[in-house]
C-alpha cells in the first residue's frame, strides 16, 4: 500500500462498525502493523430493534462508505457478522466482490474474514461463544454449518446489562464461557460478535494451548493482507496467534486494565 498523506506510510484502511460498538475499533486498531492508518465510520440506523438495524447496515452500505468521501482508502472492512448471516457464502462473496470492483479497492466482510481463517487453519470442529440473543445465535450457527464447520458446543457469556448487553460484556465472562468448551476439545474456539471483548481471552486461551479467534481478530488479519491479496495465507495468521506477536505488547501497553484475565 502506498499513501500520499503523512500518516499511514503503508496505506489508509477504512472500517465500518455498528453505531454504538465500543470494542471493534480498539481491538482492530491495536492489532494493525506499524504505519497502517485506520479510519472508522459508523453504521447507523434509527430502528429500535436489532433485527431491523442489521438489515439497515447492509442495505445502506453505499451510504456509509460515502462518509469516507475521497479519502485515499486502500481497503475497507465491514465489521459486523450479524448483517450477513442470512447469506449463502457464494452470495456474500459475490456481493462484496461487486462492491470492491465498484469502489476500486478490496472490501471484506467480517463473515468472510472468519471463514478465511477457518480455511487457512484447516478448522473443522469449533466451540462457539455467542453473545447474541437466541435467534441470532441460531443464525450464526447455521452460517458456520453451511461452511462445513461442525459446532460441537455453544456457550454464552454472562451479561451484566447496561447500555447494550453485548458491548458491556467483560473479559472474565467471555473467558469463562470459552473455558466451558475446552473439555470438548474443539479445533478452535470462535468468540463471535464484533462487540464482545476478545483479545485478552484470546491471549489467555492461547497460553493454555487453545486457539481462539474472533471477528475483530480476523478482520485485522484480513486488512493487513490487502496489500498482497493473499487472503488465505496461513503463516500470516499463525504469526498473529503466537505468544510473541507484537500486538500483544501493544495491547498490554495501551489497555493494561483489560489484561486482567
Amino acid at each position: 500500500m502506498k499513501n500520499e498523506v503523512e500518516y499511514g506510510a503503508r496505506g489508509i484502511l477504512g472500517l465500518l462498525v455498528p453505531q454504538a460498538n465500543t470494542t471493534a475499533e480498539p481491538e482492530v486498531q491495536i492489532m494493525l502493523d506499524p504505519d497502517i492508518a485506520l479510519l472508522t465510520g459508523r453504521l447507523t440506523s434509527p430502528q429500535p430493534e436489532m433485527r431491523e438495524r442489521l438489515e439497515d447496515f447492509l442495505t445502506n452500505i453505499d451510504q456509509f462508505i460515502a462518509t469516507f468521501s475521497n479519502a485515499p482508502l486502500a481497503g475497507l472492512g465491514f465489521l459486523i457478522t450479524g448483517s450477513t448471516y442470512h447469506f449463502e457464502h457464494s452470495e456474500e462473496d459475490a456481493y462484496f466482490e461487486q462492491l470492491s470492483q465498484r469502489y476500486g479497492y478490496p472490501i471484506v466482510s467480517a463473515g468472510q474474514s472468519i471463514r478465511r481463517a477457518f480455511a487457512a487453519l484447516g478448522v473443522k470442529r469449533i466451540g462457539l461463544v455467542s453473545p447474541y440473543p437466541q435467534w441470532l445465535t441460531e443464525r450464526s450457527a447455521a452460517y458456520w454449518a453451511r461452511a462445513g464447520i461442525e459446532i460441537i458446543g455453544i456457550e454464552s457469556p454472562q451479561a451484566v446489562g447496561g447500555f447494550h448487553n453485548i458491548y458491556t460484556l467483560r473479559n472474565d465472562a467471555v473467558l469463562a464461557a470459552a473455558e466451558r468448551l475446552l473439555p470438548l476439545k474443539p479445533d478452535l474456539i470462535l468468540l463471535a460478535g464484533a462487540g464482545m471483548p476478545t483479545l485478552a481471552p484470546i491471549m489467555s486461551l492461547a497460553d493454555r494451548g487453545c486457539v481462539a479467534i474472533s471477528s475483530n481478530f480476523c478482520m485485522a488479519w484480513q486488512l493487513m493482507q490487502m496489500p498482497s491479496g493473499d487472503y488465505l495465507n496461513r503463516q500470516s495468521l499463525e504469526r498473529l496467534l503466537q505468544p510473541e506477536a507484537p500486538w500483544r505488547a501493544a495491547f498490554r501497553l495501551r489497555y493494561p486494565a483489560a489484561c486482567n484475565v
